[in-house]
């Protein structure tokens, strides 16, 4: 397992595929042309850890609070607190929404940034792992419940589509399903990117 861990990090530090690979999951509809200059810096963990002889990584589904992304299935992070860097922000997130221990993760790289207009949001996903499974601990203004889901298990997914209606009109919109949740938007855009990194390495 060691090995994965040693060849993720090394593709890390190549090109990314970025927007070829995060496009497969776009929404219809999403409006990348009204993208602002000024968009709030925000970072993301995908926190690996072996477990039954895979390594699996937590997803969230947040409060139904009222705001943008409410109910929607994530990984755990936020927005970036005054001169944090991008791993400062996704580590202590972490710690704060599901309590994975900051010195805990040895982080490998990131993956490609993503802008989130709805929110008005910079996301930029970092990737780490941990040795053991951390002690879970949802916060519970924030979230709602937390799972797992085995880098196999994302690579062996089928894209699947739903039609939503919204501005007048029928959209297409893809996901993940994950443990009867379905992962779309922001999210599976970029755990679409993320398992084409992986796909090859499994």
């Amino acid at each position: 397992m060691d090995h994965f861990i040693q060849n993720l990090r090394e593709r890390l530090k190549q090109p990314l595929p970025g927007w070829v690979a995060q496009k497969h999951l776009m929404p219809e509809g999403r409006e990348l042309e009204s993208l602002s200059e000024n968009l709030h810096p925000a970072a993301v963990l995908i926190s690996l850890f072996p477990q039954d002889g895979e390594w699996v990584f937590p997803l969230i589904r947040r409060t139904l609070d009222g705001f943008v992304h409410s109910g929607q299935i994530a990984l755990p992070g936020g927005r970036r607190d005054g001169t944090e860097s991008d791993i400062e922000t996704a580590l202590r997130e972490a710690h704060e929404e599901v309590n994975i221990l900051p010195d805990q993760v040895e982080v490998l790289g990131i993956t490609s940034a993503l802008p989130i207009p709805v929110s008005n949001h910079l996301v930029q996903p970092v990737v780490g792992y941990t040795r053991n499974k951390p002690d879970f601990l949802p916060e519970p203004k924030e979230v709602a419940e937390i799972f797992t889901v085995s880098i196999k298990s994302l690579c062996q997914r089928d894209i699947q589509y739903e039609t939503r209606h919204f501005k007048n009109r029928d959209w297409e919109i893809p996901f993940f399903e994950i443990d009867d949740h379905k992962v779309w938007g922001a999210t599976a855009m970029i755990l679409s990117e993320f398992r084409t990194l992986v796909t090859k390495l499994i």
